[in-house]
Order: C-alpha cells, then sequence, then structure tokens
C-alpha cells in the first residue's frame, strides 16, 4: 500500500471516530478515574492519531535521504 493511501485510510478511519453516534456512545454522566468518560474518549483519538502519524513518518522517508545512504 503507498503511503498516500495509508494516509487517506487513517484519515477515514479517524474521521468516523468523531462522529457524532461513536461521541454520543461516550457522552454518558460517567467518571473513569475522576475523568468524564467523553474527554478520555477524545484523548485516546488523538494519542491514537499522534502515533499513527508519527509512525507513517518514520515508514516514508523523503527520497533525498534513501538516495544518501549506502
Amino acid at each position: 500500500m503507498k503511503a498516500v493511501d495509508l494516509v487517506v485510510a487513517w484519515f477515514l478511519l479517524f474521521g468516523a471516530c468523531l462522529v457524532w453516534p461513536l461521541l454520543a456512545i461516550a457522552n454518558r454522566p460517567v467518571l473513569v478515574l475522576g475523568v468524564p468518560a467523553l474527554v478520555l474518549y477524545l484523548f485516546a483519538v488523538w494519542v491514537a492519531m499522534v502515533a499513527v502519524l508519527v509512525s507513517l513518518a518514520r515508514r516514508v522517508r523523503p527520497v533525498d535521504e534513501e538516495a544518501d545512504e549506502p
């Protein structure tokens, strides 16, 4: 799979995680370790987005770096 395809696929997946029906599931008056469930859900999605983008950035290197390596 090409890097552009992976970025688009992850963008759509994370976009789907932020639509109202899934947010409504987490929007309950429940505290998890003193944190509202919706805030915890949004933070978890954000952390996952950052982790995926970091891994994709490490996986896909610019063409200039590939030419310099022996």
